[in-house]
């Protein structure tokens, strides 16, 4: 059994600050974008933002589908979910607006996803893009379904323990194909998710539990951020005394990360019906 090193609990920030305020900072954030409501035919909706109806920011997304990265200015967004195809003229948003700030400089992903309870609601999470060591992997579970608090068992050994909506967990471990399971907090059975998880050495899988258990939709959807690992030591040239030579870092990730602030979300089939605006 693989023994697993630095776990670690990631605080979920969930950043919801007054539209309009504006952000000092310069420095651009990436942002991908995650449609966790289910419905029928996946609930294709259309993102708009800051007001802007002359086209959608993010269009036709899908139930389980990831929209980014995308690099957005540092700043307060305001964020609108219709249906695909509506007119945001003459129709109420199915979600939103939602004021949501972009950290300068955050690796964001945003989640339209399901409550504990089955209603439709968005998160905001920091992705962690430090470096990994040489040999380990990160690996993090996001709940974000409508299911009852979860372990995540890696082998059949408990990885992360009473995980519930709508927090996550994470850590570095050593590269390789695990199976991973989700089974209710301190039991074995039953397994509401299992799958094998190629963890490739130096990039951050992160796993989102999706959908609703009793609703039979509960399934994940996997964003990957590649490069992150160290990279080895250069080789000196010849004559030259070794023992200088430092690690440098690959290139910043270029992942599904969320389209930050912009974000997400689907309709939650039966719960969440467009109501026209009022013609007054």
């Amino acid at each position: 059994m693989r023994i697993f090193g630095r776990i670690f609990l990631v605080a979920l920030m969930l950043l919801a600050l007054p539209a309009g305020a504006a952000f000092a900072q310069t420095t651009d954030g990436t942002v991908t974008v995650l449609h966790g409501i289910p419905g029928d035919g996946g609930f294709p909706v259309d993102i708009y933002v800051n007001g802007d109806y002359s086209a959608p920011f993010i269009p036709g997304l899908t139930f389980s589908e990831f929209a980014g990265p995308v690099t957005l200015p540092a700043a307060d967004y305001s964020i609108e979910i219709y249906a695909a195809g509506a007119d945001p003229n003459s129709t109420d948003p199915a979600l939103g607006p939602l004021a949501v700030t972009l950290p300068a400089g955050a690796n964001a992903s945003i989640v339209a996803h399901l409550d504990g309870g089955g209603a439709a609601t968005a998160s905001v999470f920091v992705n962690d893009i430090s470096e990994i060591a040489a040999g380990e992997t990160r690996l993090t579970v996001r709940h974000t379904a409508a299911a009852p608090t979860v372990d995540v068992l890696a082998d059949d050994a408990v990885l992360f323990s009473g995980l519930s909506n709508p927090n996550e967990a994470g850590g570095d471990v050593p590269a390789g194909t695990y199976n991973a399971k989700v089974v209710p907090t301190g039991a074995t059975e039953p397994v509401v998710f299992e799958a094998d998880l190629d963890l490739a050495e130096g990039t951050s899988t992160i796993v989102y539990a999706i959908g609703s258990l009793d609703g039979g939709s509960f399934t994940v959807a996997v964003q990957s951020i590649s490069g992150l690992g160290a990279a080895a030591p250069a080789e000196p040239p010849a004559g030259v005394p070794t023992g200088t030579a430092g690690l440098a870092t690959d290139g910043f990730p270029v992942a599904l990360a969320i389209a930050g602030s912009i974000a997400l979300v689907g309709l939650a089939g039966s719960g969440l019906a467009l109501a026209r605006r009022s013609s007054n």
